[in-house]
């Protein structure tokens, strides 16, 4: 009789825990469409605006004396870290930290000294345990992406690394793909890498007149870029963590189905069993008068 008590009782706790995973999986597909759709339209923005700053640099061809865009030997870097501020999001932060901690300890080997950023509250937990100086923390970086926070650690970044206080600033996160996918990614965030291009040449841009002057323009964009980089790193980072939610509560509650069913299995057949022995000591009481 108490095995019947405790799995009837198993079989409550995982029909409770199952409402709270198909909420959280509804919350979690409402959050993903509004950011499945911001990432959508600032993608073509970025591509357009990464674009325009390579044909302005390529315009300025040997002139071209942008801070921002300037090599120097790496033996400095600064590794920023985006993850999200709670859990029950699948592999998606894992995958983010198994990323950096290599890439951390690929930038040592090669002779650099590493700094952290950490943003989101999985990051500052994963930064307690890193073998690397913690600059700085923030949390709720992607429960409401921020262009103001965007632009302000732009300016903060650029000022340091023209200062020579970093030679490299990477930036590391989860690229949304689909709903199913998210790619942990290491991007280059200093200097600004400007690829050398074939379709992109100095020829795009002789029949424009540059006002202010395009060396001016180009440092002026430069920043500009570097903001909407960031910001659409945390659309990318926002629809990663609400996909990858929605997924892992999508799997949770149809494991509850299938633990419910053999849950409810095993009590019918233990209760069917406690009725036969019930039986059988009846009739045998019965036999016995």
């Amino acid at each position: 009789m108490s095995n019947l008590k405790e799995t009837k009782r198993r079989i409550g706790s995982v029909k409770n825990t199952q409402k709270i995973t198909r909420a959280m999986k509804l919350v979690s597909a409402a959050k993903y469409s509004r950011a499945n759709q911001a990432v959508l339209r600032a993608r073509p923005y970025g591509e357009a605006f990464d674009l325009m700053v390579q044909k302005l640099a390529a315009a300025c061809g040997k002139e071209n004396e942008a801070p921002l865009l300037k090599e120097r030997k790496n033996t400095k870097s600064l590794v920023i870290i985006v993850s999200s501020d709670r859990g029950l999001c699948g592999g998606l932060n894992s995958n983010v930290f198994k990323k950096s901690s290599a890439f951390i300890d690929g930038l040592k080997k090669q002779g650099a000294e590493v700094e952290l950023v950490l943003w989101g509250r999985r990051a500052v937990m994963f930064g307690s345990k890193a073998n690397a100086r913690v600059l700085h923390k923030e949390e709720k970086i992607l429960e409401k992406p921020s262009f103001d926070f965007a632009k302000k650690s732009a300016l903060e970044f650029s000022k340091a690394f023209v200062e020579e206080k970093y030679d490299k600033v990477y930036l590391i996160y989860s690229k949304f793909v689909n709903a199913m996918t998210q790619e942990p990614t290491v991007t280059q965030l200093l200097p600004v890498h400007v690829p050398n291009d074939t379709d992109v040449n100095s020829a795009d841009a002789q029949d424009f007149i540059f006002e202010p002057e395009k060396l001016q323009l180009l440092d002026s964009l430069l920043s500009k870029q570097l903001a909407s980089k960031i910001y659409r790193v945390f659309l990318e980072g926002s629809a990663s963590e609400h996909a990858a939610r929605m997924s892992a509560m999508d799997s949770a509650t149809n494991n509850a189905d299938e633990v419910i069913r053999r849950l409810t299995l095993e009590y019918n057949r233990a209760r069917q069993a406690a009725i036969t022995t019930e039986l059988i000591e009846i009739t045998s009481g019965a036999e016995a008068l």
